[in-house]
């Protein structure tokens, strides 16, 4: 959704506005009300839909038959005049007890324009390849969410990050669907265990920010279910969310909150989604959209009220069954989160040290080191003279619009690299404005640690893959007048290093939170053992990237094409032999790790049969470490050409210095399958299928045969 510093109402004829609608309440209320049917399961005697022995659904269409149609669709749309500051509101049914329901914005922590948490960009979760961490991700937005009295988060965001400037990739996953699908349905589940509704956004094929408003995105059916799909598809049937948001762009032609392709089609019918829907802020075209697929129009009720509900039912292009059954989904939710059994606007102070420590883990556990070359890191005690440059070690880089959080509070690098080298060394600070005095600054230095930032927030995409503001020439600089130096990088995405070859380490923090500065810090020293790996690919050059014509991105004539096809991210880069600068799935340890004895379950099984496979991982340093070993799938070329290879399977596992795990993972079928135009559905082909492990998408040292037999 479009983001602003502070969530404010602005509303205009030419529906230009602002996202978030914080509409201030009366304030916190300090001891909730009991829900009047939370004494017992039975049913109040003038309300039968109270009776908690009922399903979500029965209780639902109890309740739909006492409405009115005014009723329903006050339902159907958001409003202001929230009891607590939120940006998104449906206004409750005092008269049925149905509640209001209070939304906040929420992929990198709560934003509903109070302090909160802020997290680590989202992609830092992927780069974890670690599910557990992604559902403490979300547990954690869940919690100060609900703390702050909101029934509904809107994240995960779960689209493609199919160009590489693209200004969301920071809160986006990947450029794999399975790792962003797999990742989205983990934080899904995370936010929902605290009794919030999550939100899986932005569905669908919005992956960029140049013209996102009217752009259409022309996707052939089998990329569109391949790539842009399966990342929504696996969030549904792995978190099961309460709700998704529809986007702003069209779908070839067809806007996605109108789009029954899209919404009914493919998210109800295909997925399995049984939540509701809610608009982008705005992305609403007519008020038709409802028997489209659309639920809740939000911000306001711009294409849905009463007078133009009624009008579209008068026209024909409503029926009252499709009113009835946009409300049932709402209100469905609604049981099922129990929010008519308990005061949903409480609020309670939020638990800063808990929140803080969920950043600091999310943050350590998705950090890549990049390169680390004569073993630069980590930092030792003989490390007694540091020069840190940048302005990016005394602030903290953050991601701009609907993901930037208003921190409860926050540390920096500068401050957290004082402490950890201790009293007796000598750390200066230069802020980098001017690359001569920085350099001259770290000459004399034993190391020198430079922190660089890129600049990514929603609306706009990125100029170039470039380091904005002279930073390229300040690393370079720095690294001629200390062969000593270390580049931290805060970044939402890739970014050219032209000064690679001068450094000795590189470490990918992303956008590190609210104790990013801690995190940092520990991962220099080597408390804390690097064990993140990329989840998008980084180019070695401005134009070597899949989207590289014009027609592609950022679209000529209102339509960006999509004819690179299934072929996205590193599928590109293997297919074409193409050498990035860092693979997908790349990153380095303290330690160094030995994949050994692969063993297929089973030689050969039928298309529904999953693929079980293990192999052992050996820890051959001197430390302990962590190693997200993958395992990738290499398709038969017939009826369907493929990429060489593609995502099936991971697992992080320990390992202390020295020590063997055997690792076992099972390729779901899904993971074989492509999507068969002609039949309209996912397929596995018969033939023989290449199973490879490794640790990253270039480094593969296992491989085995599988067949896949007929029925």
């Amino acid at each position: 959704m479009m983001g602003h510093p502070r969530p404010l109402v602005r509303v205009a004829t030419t529906l230009v506005f602002c996202a978030a609608l914080t509409m201030p309440g009366p304030g916190p209320l300090s001891s909730p009300p009991a829900a009047a049917s939370s004494a017992s399961t039975g049913a109040q005697e003038d309300r039968p839909w109270t009776d908690r022995s009922l399903s979500p659904e029965e209780r639902a269409g109890l309740l739909l038959e006492a409405m009115t149609l005014d009723e329903k669709i006050g339902m159907l749309h958001g409003t202001i005049g929230a009891p607590v500051p939120t940006t998104g509101y449906i206004a409750p049914i005092r008269r049925l007890g149905v509640p209001g329901v209070t939304m906040t914005d929420g992929p990198a922590g709560v934003r509903n324009g109070q302090k909160a948490t802020e997290m680590p960009a989202p992609v830092a979760q992927a780069a974890s390849f670690d599910t557990d961490t992604a559902r403490q991700y979300g547990r954690a937005v869940g919690r100060e969410a609900r703390a702050r009295g909101q029934s509904q988060v809107f994240g995960p965001g779960t689209n493609i990050q199919r160009v590489p400037v693209g200004g969301r990739n920071f809160e986006y996953y990947s450029e794999d669907p399975y790792l962003a699908g797999t990742m989205a349905g983990a934080d899904t589940t995370g936010i929902q265990s605290e009794g919030v509704i999550a939100t899986v956004k932005h569905f669908a094929a919005n992956n960029q920010e140049t013209d996102r408003m009217t752009v259409s995105a022309d996707i052939d059916e089998r990329t569109l279910h391949e790539i842009y799909g399966t990342p929504f598809d696996l969030a549904v049937r792995q978190g099961r969310p309460g709700s998704v948001m529809c986007s702003y762009n069209r779908v070839n032609t067809v806007y996605a909150c109108s789009n029954a392709r899209t919404l009914r089609t493919m998210l109800r019918s295909r997925f399995g989604f049984d939540g509701y829907v809610v608009s982008d802020y705005p992305s609403t075209h007519a008020t038709s959209d409802l028997a489209a697929g659309l639920n809740v129009e939000l911000p306001l009720s711009f294409w849905v009220n009463p007078l133009s509900v009624r009008a579209a039912l008068h026209s024909g292009d409503l029926t009252r069954q499709d009113i009835d059954q946009r409300v049932r989904e709402v209100l469905t939710v609604l049981f099922r989160f129990g929010l008519f059994e308990r005061n949903g606007t409480a609020t309670s102070p939020l638990d800063e040290a808990a929140g803080n420590a969920a950043a600091q883990h999310s943050a350590e556990q998705g950090a890549v080191l990049l390169k680390n070359d004569d073993d630069a890191l980590p930092l030792t005690g003989s490390a007694d003279d540091i020069a840190v440059i940048g302005s990016a070690a005394s602030g903290s880089a953050q991601g701009g619009g609907s993901s930037k959080v208003d921190a409860l509070s926050k540390d920096t690098a500068l401050d957290a690299v004082k402490r950890r080298a201790g009293g007796s060394a000598h750390v200066t600070y230069h802020d980098g404005s001017f690359a001569g005095a920085a350099a001259d600054a770290a000459k004399s230095a034993d190391v020198a640690l430079v922190f660089a930032h890129d600049k990514e927030e929603e609306g706009s995409d990125r100029s170039s893959l470039s380091l904005p503001d002279g930073q390229d020439e300040l690393i370079s600089k720095v690294a001629a007048a200390n062969p000593e130096t270390i580049v931290v990088l805060q970044t939402g995405a890739p970014v050219l290093m032209p000064w690679l070859p001068k450094v000795k380490s590189v470490l990918e923090t992303w956008y590190p939170g609210a104790r990013g500065g801690a995190a940092t810090s520990r991962l220099l020293w080597g408390d804390v053992n690097p064990s993140g790996k990329l989840p998008q690919t980084f180019p070695a050059r401005e134009d070597e990237v899949p989207a590289s014509t014009e027609a592609q991105y950022p679209g000529v004539n209102g339509t960006a094409h999509y004819s690179e096809g299934v072929d996205v991210g590193y599928r590109w880069y293997d297919k074409t032999h193409t050498k990035p600068l860092f693979p997908f799935g790349h990153g380095l340890s303290y330690s160094t790790f030995r994949y050994s004895d692969l063993r297929l379950e089973h030689g050969s099984g039928g298309p529904d049969d999953s693929v079980g496979l293990s192999f052992t991982v050996t820890n051959t340093g001197k430390r302990a470490g962590s190693e997200a070993a993958q395992v990738y799938v290499a398709k038969p070329d017939t009826g369907a050409d493929s990429p060489p290879r593609e995502l099936g399977g991971y697992r992080k596992v320990h390992l202390a210095a020295g020590e063997s795990k055997h690792v076992r993972v099972s390729v779901d079928p899904r993971q074989l399958s492509y999507w068969d135009t002609g039949a309209h559905e996912f397929r596995v082909r018969q033939g023989e299928y290449g199973i490879a492990v490794g640790s990253s998408s270039r480094e593969l040292p296992l491989s085995a045969s599988y067949l896949v037999r007929a029925d």
